[in-house]
């Protein structure tokens, strides 16, 4: 992918997209270490019986891979896929609802972003002629 206007400013729909993507990521992996460190420490004993087996690290990887496609969405709004992009990223911001949504905000941001860049490329109502009154 090559990224066009490589000196057009940052809209606001990416900057809170990509936050969104990195929220989302993060509670991903801080709820795979923390599962895993408290297994190890012991402290995960409850955790685990409401868990059972390998559910709670399906669910971090599944965040993580939510996430990771945010960020693509966000990426392709960058690269002048605006519509493509933030329809990606209000889907998957909205899909991450099921694993914690990035701590809320990451779900919030990316409905946020994804709506902001739609807008964007939607054409304005103000070149409509307006309707005749009968």
């Amino acid at each position: 992918m090559q990224i066009q206007d490589k000196g057009k400013p940052l809209s606001a729909a990416f900057i809170l997209s990509i936050v969104s993507g990195i929220l989302i990521v993060s509670q991903g992996t801080l709820r795979f270490i923390r599962n895993q460190w408290g297994l190890e420490l012991g402290i995960g004993e409850f955790r685990r019986s409401m868990v059972h087996g390998s559910g709670f690290r399906i669910i971090s990887i599944v965040t993580v891979i939510l996430g990771i496609i945010v960020l693509f969405g966000a990426l392709l709004m960058r690269n002048g896929r605006t519509i493509d992009g933030g329809t990606i990223v209000i889907a998957f911001s909205a899909l991450s609802i099921m694993s914690g949504g990035g701590y809320l905000a990451g779900l919030i941001l990316g409905v946020i972003g994804g709506a902001l860049a739609i807008r964007e490329q939607l054409p304005s109502n103000s070149t409509k002629e307006p309707l005749p009154n009968n």
